[in-house]
């Protein structure tokens, strides 16, 4: 390999502009996207850890989880033989790292390939000299692969022919000689590691999209536009709640690292900004997640050892609350706090309630706070009342509808799902979704819904000799977004392999989380799933602007502690 990084860049750059003029304004969105992106970057092992790396670049080089670094040995030097001018070096490849955490100032990489001893201060490249291969499942894109390959001479391109014929007959993992690949199918196109894990996604430029004939004597009516497919069972499903269906969108990018495992996350649009508040149980932090993740306050409730739910509240335009429920020496305690000029203020201490907002209106805003108390057998009691302010202080009041009786502050959402104009509840206990009106059970979804790391283990009769244990987890609420723009919302939650915990705070027992979509239809509701499946659990879910914005966290040792979350976006492909 021949060095010259800097010459490289700006030849990169230079033939990527002239190609974006060539090809036309149709691609130059996602093709200038994925030069960007792909863009070598020089840095240098700082030291290795265990059995990771740390590297000297952070989120302001534009890292992303997933990110690909080529290991460099230095070699002979190339002079040119009039003007003895240093023009390169052959460089060989000691191995290749990629990116796992991203801190302030470093990150963490794993060595996915190693050819010799990686050591500290070895140099480091991304997307460069990394063997690359394009998969076209469009059938149009050879034109697409051969500007990209010009504009990005760093990586070392298989032939176009080549990667087609090794490529499986559908997009999936294979054995591969790559360490990158990028892969063009009709949902979009994404930059992948060698295991076929999304590390970058892009739309699909519109040379690439199929056509589309109508009738020439009359237009064809315009249809909505919307992120899924609807795909016809294999065979008819036997179940009493409908059909499934399948959602397909490409793969996830990230917007930063939180610096710890986030356990729960929630997140409000206040004053077109987009808000997260998000804890370890511990600590509270609040960030404005925007283009970029940026973050606004930080504390640490008093007296709350072990937070477990948070619940943006605003009870009034312009005002917003952030109600905190914690777990302490086996009972409940929550605080209310007012959030104003980047400051929380409590205005409700040591309420002995499960706590929960809702927009049960359908506005928009979360008006409506809930109070559940607690069971000692369940956890989840049968009295549920409103929290309102009266003169700066909370008061409860009985409601004025009805609940279902298994019914959960955690994990619950109110939302009008089938247009009759009145709010259906939502809730997720023990890793089954429920859809009520009233106390009518409309929807019991199979298992697999639901599954965080928030929860806890509390004890029947805590002070007898002898008592029984019981455990608890604390689900991310769904949301109810109109996905595909028909007017009516479809249910938006998490989903996993399992959707409970092992041991509460201590080791959960999730294998695989995706996103699930539940869709009020032809009088019944059906089920599918929004993306690929994740390794990591999902602790927080909202949609913001066209983005579906989510929290995985990988937790580091067997109690949770010191590892990392990373906020993800899914931006909704019309």
């Amino acid at each position: 390999m021949i060095g010259g990084l800097a010459l490289i860049s700006k030849v990169s750059v230079w033939l990527a502009a002239l190609l974006l003029a060539m090809v036309g304004t149709a691609a130059a969105g996602t093709l200038e996207g994925l030069v960007k992106d792909l863009q070598p970057v020089p840095g240098y092992v700082v030291l290795p850890v265990q059995d990771e790396y740390l590297i000297d670049l952070d989120a302001t080089k534009d890292l992303v989880v997933g990110d690909l670094f080529n290991v460099v040995q230095a070699g002979e030097k190339i002079i040119h033989p009039v003007t003895g001018k240093v023009i390169g070096t052959l460089d060989t490849s000691k191995g290749v790292l990629q990116v796992t955490r991203i801190k302030d100032g470093f990150s963490h990489t794993k060595a996915i390939s190693s050819h010799s001893a990686i050591k500290r201060g070895d140099s480091i490249r991304r997307y460069s000299g990394l063997r690359a291969a394009f998969w076209d499942y469009t059938g149009k894109a050879e034109g697409f692969f051969s500007s990209l390959k010009a504009a990005l001479p760093a990586l070392n391109w298989q032939d176009f022919a080549a990667a087609q014929a090794e490529k499986p007959a559908r997009p999936g993992a294979a054995t591969t000689a790559a360490d990158l690949l990028v892969v063009a199918t009709r949902d979009g196109i994404t930059v992948r590691d060698a295991n076929f894990k999304v590390v970058r996604a892009y739309p699909l430029p519109a040379e690439l999209q199929p056509a589309v004939s109508a009738p020439l004597q009359a237009a064809a009516p315009v249809a909505p536009a919307t992120p899924y497919r609807l795909e016809a069972p294999a065979r008819p499903v036997a179940s009493p709640y409908g059909v499934q269906y399948d959602i397909s969108m490409p793969g996830f990018q990230t917007l930063g690292a939180l610096g710890f495992s986030a356990v729960m996350a929630d997140f409000v649009r206040f004053r077109n900004e987009q808000l997260m508040a998000v804890t370890d149980g511990t600590i509270i932090k609040l960030y404005k997640a925007g283009e970029k993740m940026v973050p606004v306050a930080e504390f640490q409730p008093a007296t709350m050892p072990q937070v477990f739910a948070l619940h943006w509240w605003q009870p009034a335009a312009g005002e917003l609350y952030l109600a905190v429920s914690a777990w302490k020496e086996n009972s409940l305690t929550s605080t209310v706090y007012r959030y104003e000029n980047q400051t929380f203020t409590p205005v409700g201490k040591h309420l002995p309630y499960s706590l929960g907002s809702f927009d049960r209106d359908g506005d928009g805003r979360r008006e409506l706070l809930l109070a559940q108390t607690f069971d000692n057998e369940s956890f989840w009691g049968t009295i549920v009342r409103e929290l309102q302010l009266r003169n700066g202080e909370l008061e409860t009041r009985d409601l004025d509808f009805e609940l279902p009786r298994r019914f959960t502050v955690g994990g619950s959402l109110m939302a009008d799902l089938d247009g009759d104009r009145k709010p259906e509840t939502v809730f997720i206990r023990n890793g089954l979704l429920y859809v009520y009106s009233g106390t009518k059970q409309r929807y019991k979804s199979p298992k697999m819904m639901g599954g965080s790391l928030s929860g806890i283990i509390f004890e029947e009769q805590p002070d007898a000799r002898e008592t029984e244990t019981h455990t608890v987890s604390f689900e991310v609420p769904p949301i109810a977004v109109d996905l595909d723009h028909d007017g009516s919302v479809e249910l938006l939650t998490v989903a996993s392999e399992s959707s409970f915990m092992s041991a509460p705070g201590i080791t959960p027992n999730i294998g695989k989380s995706w996103l699930a979509v539940v869709k009020f239809r032809d009088g019944m509701f059906v089920k599918g799933t929004l993306g690929e499946e994740l390794d990591l659990p999902l602790q927080g879910l909202t949609l913001d602007q066209q983005r579906v914005l989510m929290v995985a966290t990988q937790p580091g040792s067997v109690f949770g502690k010191n590892g990392d979350s990373q906020l993800l976006v899914f931006p909704l492909v019309k």
